[in-house]
């Protein structure tokens, strides 16, 4: 073993000797330094800025209401808005009155920003209402005010001014430092919050591009000389004059080079562990378990290097072949990764929908599909519009109408909703329950509709008794279709002409009726009505809430905390006697609903992510998680059962039918219909594959799989970066329901295993062939 250790000591002293060595150890050092001063603070802040208005529209939209303020006319509120707005800025308005003068936005925030800061802005008179709302009151009631709780309270006045044209604000949120010197404006998010997007986003890219790139590339360079080197005049011959082994000696100096990258990459990784769990407070020891995958990484290149240099024994053709070796495995990856995304990724199911037989079915496009049977395939419906987010459906057999609304969404919360309105598809000649066909295509886009626009800040819609809810921040409010239909017939085409001239005329005010008066929720919260529509739960900052319905109206019943993080974002569903809690990555909770009370935890569950509860007829709970497995629990909560579905592991949505049977959808754009009684599938669901699909399935996947990928070790990488401490990633209830990808985060590693173990056997063969 002497000479093996000592070749091994040799190449670590050669690598050790190398200048561009300390020269990166040193660029290291300088980057830590550089990250150390940064920091992040919780701090409060209810700020406006452009992502805060509800709409495109929004901004011209207060602008005007304070155009007709100066002129005496518009509410009492926007008139005393308009009162402590200064002078310049006043004349401004005036001017746009009287010759429509552009406004700029920029204008507009400075000036709502500096009435946070308004010690007076209050007014009984041109806010009637506001002492009805529990945090509105609480502030005008106090004495004394502090600074942020000025603001906020100016903030609610300024929201209820303008109804509909600004998001709430929870006034949560994040400053970023460097040295103490604060980066910009606060971020609206609390730190909680924050932190989950740095590990998920910030970290990975870092590791794929800072060392999954660069310092690959700068460690090929470093180490290409070391096997050539070994074949110069004399070095070769003196190590061999040793009873040693030639296949050995090379193991031996290719070792040598992975200890030296090892090196770095202790270095690096241990001191950027250290900055997040001291700076930023995030002590994720995945990012000490990603050293070995680096170096791992890392003996893939290397060994085709260590090839090279023995075929040609020259470091600058090591390089060369090693960096096309790259570019041959990134061009297949970026294929694979285009067609994955196209084939297995946006078509993914995020709910379905079965109206009577006929099934519909929403996808991560943020496209409506209705399944042809008789072609065997879905058919986008009413449009193919990308990149948006569904909610509902609901169908309404009476009107033969099926309901629905597309908003556009980002990740985490922070994207802006734009004029929402709800869109029905008439859809009177659909079929009964004993006719599986329809008359005519359902999916035809000349069936769509507009209807009237949601209120603000719209969430889910849901089925409501004879009609349909829609869940906001501001409580549930219950769709008559009756109203609108009246206004359109009164007054046809009025709205749009209004509208042409930026005047709102209220039409889904009229439209929509508040069932829950009062209510208010914060950034992160879930709403659930009981199948007989007589209990409503939600759940809101770790707040359990349960109303009850009497004579004509909703009742408060009774508002109680459960144990745990109170901004851990959390599902509910109920029935009439208990309520399933779901917070982010923990045991469900029961709530008895008729006690107002927490009856137990759904132990058997143990810490999970759950992404869809539906609820059927009987009280009887089905339950998704993130891991694609479908459960159901008793009415009383008292059994839990994991039925034998197909999919069962890779279940993408569910939903009950009418007859309490559970709609599954699966792999991908699959779907089968479950008698969960008779455990027995009555329905299924299997497209016909697409030319596009097939070249997938039968050429380019397989290819794939067979070709070396160390790029893929990047997703074993993230996998280890997410899960030890944030197994699922949500700011937001859809968060949850969000689409990913669903893959072995260690294939890649046997995968590149095979490949490394192959050519270090076809590098020992060739050395020992070779004639020294």
């Amino acid at each position: 073993m002497k000479p093996y250790i000592a070749v091994l000591y040799d190449s670590f002293l050669e690598s050790i000797r190398s200048r561009v060595l300390w020269m990166l150890l040193a660029a290291w050092t300088l980057l830590l330094a550089a990250l150390f001063p940064l920091t992040i603070s919780s701090t409060e802040s209810y700020r406006i800025a452009r992502r805060t208005f509800s709409s495109e529209n929004s901004a011209k939209a207060i602008m005007d209401s304070l155009a007709d303020a100066s002129a005496g006319k518009g509410s009492k509120a926007a008139r005393a808005i308009y009162a402590k707005l200064s002078e310049e800025f006043q004349t401004m308005l005036q001017q746009r009155k009287e010759s429509d003068r552009k406004i700029a936005i920029g204008s507009l925030l400075e000036e709502l920003n500096r009435l946070l800061t308004v010690e007076d802005l209050y007014d009984a008179e041109a806010w009637p209402t506001a002492e009805r709302r529990k945090e509105i009151k609480e502030l005008v009631e106090k004495p004394s005010l502090s600074d942020s709780e000025r603001e906020r309270l100016n903030r609610r006045l300024i929201d209820l001014a303008f109804p509909n044209r600004l998001s709430s604000s929870d006034g949560q949120a994040t400053l970023i430092t460097w040295a103490n010197i604060p980066l910009g404006q606060p971020l609206p998010l609390s730190i909680d919050g924050l932190r989950p997007i740095i590990e998920r986003t910030i970290f990975p890219l870092v590791m794929r591009v800072g060392l999954g790139i660069a310092a690959m590339l700068i460690a090929i360079i470093i180490t290409s000389p070391m096997i050539p080197d070994m074949f110069q005049t004399g070095s070769l011959h003196l190590l061999l004059s040793k009873p040693i082994s030639r296949s050995l000696l090379f193991l031996t100096k290719f070792t040598g080079g992975c200890i030296f990258v090892a090196v770095n990459i202790v270095y690096l990784l241990i001191g950027l562990y250290f900055f997040a769990g001291l700076r930023l407070e995030i002590w994720n020891t995945g990012i000490l378990w990603c050293i070995p995958l680096f170096v791992f990484m890392f003996m893939v290149y290397y060994s085709v290097s260590s090839l090279v240099g023995l075929i040609w024994k020259n470091p600058i053709i090591c390089v060369v072949v090693t960096a096309v070796f790259w570019a041959v495995c990134f061009g297949v990856g970026t294929i694979h990764f285009f067609f994955d995304v196209a084939i297995n990724i946006q078509p993914q199911a995020t709910r379905i929908y079965a109206m009577n037989d006929t099934v519909v079915m929403g996808n991560a496009q943020g496209r409506l599909l209705i399944w042809d049977a008789k072609e065997s395939t879905w058919r986008t419906a009413y449009g193919e519009v990308d990149g948006q987010q569904l909610l509902g459906p609901v169908w309404l057999p009476d009107q033969k109408n099926l309901y629905f609304a597309r908003i556009n969404a980002t990740p985490f919360g922070l994207g802006r909703t734009f004029d929402t309105k709800l869109e029905f598809a008439r859809l009177p000649d659909v079929a009964d329950a004993n006719d599986k066909t329809f008359r005519s295509k359902p999916w035809a886009d000349g069936r769509i509709d507009s209807g009237p626009e949601l209120p603000s800040s719209p969430t889910q819609i849901i089925p409501w008794k004879d009609s349909l809810a829609v869940v906001t921040r501001d409580g549930l409010y219950a769709f008559d279709p009756t109203k609108v239909a009246s206004e359109e017939k009164q007054f046809p085409g009025l709205s749009s002409m209004f509208q042409a001239f930026g005047v709102n005329t209220d039409k889904a005010i009229s439209a929509f009726r508040p069932i829950l008066n009062g209510a208010e929720f914060g950034k992160s919260f879930d709403l659930a009505v009981s199948p007989t529509s007589t209990t409503i739960c939600s759940i809101s900052n770790g707040e359990v809430t349960i109303w009850k319905e009497t004579e004509k109206e909703f009742e408060l019943q009774s508002s109680f905390p459960l144990d745990g993080d109170k901004s851990q974002v959390s599902l509910i569903a109920c029935n009439d006697q208990i309520a399933i809690v779901c917070p982010n990555g923990e045991v469900p909770v029961l709530i008895d609903v008729t006690k107002k009370e927490v009856a137990g935890n759904l132990e058997q569950l143990g810490r999970t992510s759950i992404k869809q509860m539906r609820v059927d007829s009987e009280g009887r709970f089905a339950l998704l998680d993130q891991d694609g497995s479908v459960w159901v629990v008793s009415p009383d909560g008292k059994s839990l059962e994991k039925p034998r579905l197909a999919g069962q592991g890779s279940v993408l949505a569910i939903a009950y039918a009418q007859d309490d049977q559970l709609w599954v959808s699966h792999h991908v754009t699959q779907a089968d219909r479950w008698d969960l009684k008779a455990n027995t599938s009555t329905a299924s669901i299997r497209p016909s594959l697409s030319g596009l699909e097939m070249a997938f399935r039968y050429l380019i996947d397989p290819f794939y799989m067979l070709n070396p990928k160390p790029a893929a070790v990047n997703q074993t990488i993230e996998y280890m970066l997410v899960k030890p401490n944030n197994k699922a990633l949500a700011l937001s209830a859809d968060d949850l329901n969000r689409p990913k990808e669903q893959s072995d985060p260690w294939q890649p590693i046997y995968s590149n295993t095979a490949f490394i173990l192959v050519i270090l056997g076809v590098s020992c063969w060739y050395l020992y062939r070779q004639d020294l």
